[in-house]
């Protein structure tokens, strides 16, 4: 579950603007921002090939290159095409190797296919939690092994079983996942109906918006 020690070639921008930003663009590159630590922000650019790869694999520390000069950072925004979906911009952030940090992590369940059959099925109510910890700790996900709860258990963020180091920010009792009856179905046909008349009402207005702008 170790961290993927990520490097990233970014360099200084000298330029700022749309035409500019059109231009790296062009040139397969896109402007990106470090912030952070004190400092004034740093303006980069860097290939959009290089930015994806690093992107896969989200909520990591990255190790940034600038101009000889390497900076610990993590992720904080993208921006992508609405239409298109290409990246357009990133944002990072300087941090401190020696201090905590709060970042939301991935959870991910397992063990299911190994359940015991009572009829149940498992509910997950959280698919990512915030943790505390420092950079060089965030875990790539919280792993949850779902294969020992039986019918009505709940595990909640006190129940996770986390790396060295790394601490849930939340409430204790919050729950994550839960194993619960499906509902019976001569009950679910009349509910079912009577949320989607409810549901199709208040959607149709939203539905409409997008249309007239």
């Amino acid at each position: 579950m170790g961290m993927a020690n990520l490097e990233l070639t970014v360099e200084k921008r000298t330029e700022t603007g749309k035409s500019y930003a059109r231009k790296l663009r062009a040139a397969g590159k896109i402007p990106a921002v470090v912030y952070g630590s004190g400092e004034p922000a740093i303006n980069v650019e860097v290939s959009v090939r290089e930015a994806e790869r690093i992107l896969s694999a989200a909520g990591s520390l990255v190790t940034l290159a600038i101009n000889g000069d390497s900076k610990p950072v993590i992720v904080k925004d993208i921006l992508r095409d609405p239409v298109r979906g290409d990246l357009m911009h990133v944002d990072f952030h300087a941090v401190d190797l020696k201090k905590e940090l709060e970042i939301s992590v991935p959870i991910r369940y397992v063990g299911e296919e190994n359940r015991a059959n009572d009829g149940g099925i498992v509910a997950t109510l959280l698919w990512e939690v915030t943790v505390s910890c420092l950079p060089t700790q965030i875990p790539e996900a919280i792993e949850v092994d779902v294969s020992g709860l039986t019918l009505d258990d709940t595990l909640t963020l006190a129940d996770l079983e986390l790396p060295e180091g790394v601490e849930v920010v939340g409430e204790p009792d919050e729950a994550v996942v839960r194993v619960t009856l499906p509902d019976l179905p001569a009950a679910e046909e009349g509910d079912e109906e009577e949320a989607e008349d409810g549901a199709a009402e208040a959607e149709e207005p939203a539905a409409e918006e997008p249309s007239e702008e």
